[in-house]
């Protein structure tokens, strides 16, 4: 196996410790100091400190982006109306397939994915216009699987939905209690989150939410 750049390095100890305890906590002496690397390291590779953040997001994202574009286009040019289950089933996919292939390292980088947007570290409409397939897509698809909710709530719901499905992605045997949940048992666990949110998104909506109309 070829041996990590120092870049790299210091990415996945950067992308382990914001996963961990947010970009606000970790200082980049620390970062420098898990990588194992000289202080000098993550300066000559990241010169701004800030665009350490948006290297670890461009690092995965193009590949996981392009992967649920070509998912989102399949449902698109169907002919009929998606369920919310076959969106959901659009949005997971890439992560799943990441997580299969990357093990540790991806639910590290959808831990990573998580904290930044608990933190509000990234601008979501920014990475949105930056790497098509996201909100931008996957909302008027939601839409029109899901004419009865307006789209106020359905926009939280799914914001709901989004971090609910990154969080137990990244760390899938928290919720379980049954050890390690890879292969066929990850694909259950998948097969039973993408059931309960799109559930959550169809609950019919009452009260004065359901005065609401579509644009």
């Amino acid at each position: 196996m070829p041996r990590a750049s120092a870049r790299d390095t210091l990415l996945d100890a950067a992308e382990t410790l914001y996963a961990d305890q947010g970009v606000a906590a970790v200082s980049l002496r620390a970062i420098n100091a898990a990588a194992g690397l000289s202080p000098a390291a993550l300066h000559y590779h990241f010169p701004k400190g800030e665009r350490l953040v948006e290297a670890l997001v461009e690092r995965r994202m193009p590949a996981l982006m392009a992967r649920r574009e070509a998912l989102l286009d399949r449902l698109a040019d169907a002919g009929v109306p998606p369920t919310a289950h076959a969106v959901l089933e659009a949005l997971a996919l890439p992560l799943v397939e990441f997580v299969h292939s990357n093990g540790s390292e991806g639910r590290r980088y959808l831990r990573f994915m998580a904290r930044l947007r608990a933190d509000a570290v990234i601008d979501p409409v920014q990475v949105a216009s930056r790497f098509p397939g996201g909100v931008d897509r996957i909302l008027p698809l939601l839409q029109e699987a899901l004419t009865g909710v307006p789209l106020a709530t359905l926009r939280l719901r799914f914001s709901f939905a989004l971090d609910l499905m990154l969080r137990a992605l990244g760390d899938p045997d928290a919720h379980t209690g049954t050890g390690v949940v890879e292969g066929a048992a990850l694909d259950d666990f998948v097969a039973a989150l993408i059931e309960f949110l799109a559930g959550g998104l169809a609950v019919p909506v009452c009260g004065d939410a359901a005065k609401e109309t579509h644009p």
